[in-house]
């Protein structure tokens, strides 16, 4: 059997609601701004809720510098521009293309996959019946087209897969990722997140759902682990990572960012939407026994924390359970006060800012949690501001609707 190689990320990218890269995502959670905004890119009135964490629409071309052979909708965008930056800090491009010489795989994770080639096929097929749909809305509709995309314009030779796990669905694709090089079956591997529940059907889907925030001000709509909280507020992005062997990125003079250290998946087998505590917690032990860890050793979380009733209570709970009562030692965060909740892509971004928090020692607050929930577990949810924290190890939390639970640990690396 191959000994179980390390695994080290060796570039990031991101496009958020915060900037068109990850330095103006760590920027933005680190310094504990929202980008909650009223969202502009289609007509809200009438409805009950009118903001998310929305980017205004852009030209990938003008934001690369070059020209794209196909720009698609949002969401292909922003894959784009992600996983250009992460490719590029891995030294992995030559004129836009792969170097020749090295075998890079993708596997991409999206919950929702292009339901904005899907939302115009039916509009189109409402006004004009059948002969109103473009030829095209077949491949472009299919949940691999994002990943096939990219294999297409950056010159990706090897495997192309993607991942659907709902909420949990980037994290699940990190994870796959992790695994496929640790055994030996990969050297490099592109990987992340991207998706985008912001065109108007799905949006009046969600709202219709009644778990999305309704609150005054945008800015104070996320409340994860408040009492206060009202629900969830959605966004859209994208996060990738480079995932690489550690010899191999060694004899490519690349310096690793983080260690991907344990993984650990389970699903929860009760509902479709409602959590139990016994997956999340089967799954935090599992990654971090992968890790060749203890509980004790875990320096920061970042948590799934979605600001619904149901959710953060479950995972409160589940946390206590794994973790106990370990007070100020233990800061527990949730990034979705900042961004909002962008589906498949939040738990690919949570990765990214767990990676940070590990370079940059500094660990990014709960915005908006002003009466946290829970005192007799003594949470440190980092309230209001981050702050400076020694971590080695850090837990990202990722749980999606079906009951799938993706658990990932990262590392400083040695």
């Amino acid at each position: 059997m191959t000994p179980a190689r390390r695994v080290v990320v060796t570039g990031q990218g991101a496009v958020t609601p915060f900037g068109m890269n990850a330095d103006s995502l760590w920027a933005g959670v680190s310094q504990g701004r929202s980008s909650i905004r009223t969202i502009t890119g289609f007509e809200t009135s009438g409805m009950p809720v009118t903001f998310a964490g929305e980017m205004d629409d852009f030209d990938p071309c003008e934001v690369l510098g070059r020209t794209l052979p196909a720009t698609g909708d949002k969401p292909l965008k922003m894959v784009f521009v992600a996983a250009d930056e992460a490719l590029r800090q891995a030294q992995l491009l030559s004129s836009n293309k792969c170097l020749e010489d090295l075998l890079v795989h993708t596997v991409l994770g999206t919950a929702l996959g292009a339901c904005f080639e899907l939302e115009y096929s039916y509009g189109c097929f409402h006004k004009l019946g059948w002969k109103g749909i473009r030829p095209t809305a077949v491949p472009k509709s299919m949940f691999n087209t994002y990943a096939s995309q990219l294999s297409i314009e950056f010159g990706l030779k090897g495997m192309n897969q993607t991942i659907a796990c709902a909420c949990a669905s980037g994290a699940a694709a990190i994870g796959h990722a992790y695994q496929l090089i640790k055994h030996g079956m990969a050297d490099i591997i592109l990987t992340g997140g991207v998706d985008s529940p912001l065109c108007p059907s799905m949006f009046g889907a969600w709202t219709n759902m009644r778990v999305l925030a309704r609150h005054e001000e945008p800015e104070s709509a996320s409340r994860p682990f408040d009492r206060d909280r009202g629900g969830l507020v959605l966004s859209e992005g994208a996060g990738m990572l480079v995932l690489e062997a550690e010899d191999h990125a060694l004899k490519r003079g690349v310096a690793p960012l983080a260690e991907i250290r344990g993984y650990g998946a389970t699903s929860d087998s009760a509902h479709l939407t409602a959590p139990t505590i016994e997956g999340p917690v089967r799954a935090m032990r599992a990654a971090i026994l992968d890790a060749g860890l203890r509980p004790e050793d875990i320096q920061y979380v970042n948590a799934h924390g979605t600001a619904t009733q149901a959710n953060d209570e479950n995972e409160a709970r589940a946390l206590h359970d794994v973790f106990g009562n370990r007070g100020w030692t233990l800061p527990i965060s949730s990034t979705k006060s900042m961004l909002g909740h962008s589906m498949g892509a939040s738990s690919a971004l949570e990765a990214l800012i767990c990676i940070n928090t590990l370079r940059y020692q500094w660990v990014p607050p709960t915005l908006n949690c002003e009466h946290p929930e829970w005192p007799e577990f003594e949470f440190d949810f980092v309230p209001g501001q981050g702050r400076e924290h020694r971590v080695q190890n850090t837990l990202s939390n990722s749980f999606g609707f079906g009951g799938t639970n993706c658990v990932l640990v990262m590392s400083r690396p040695e």
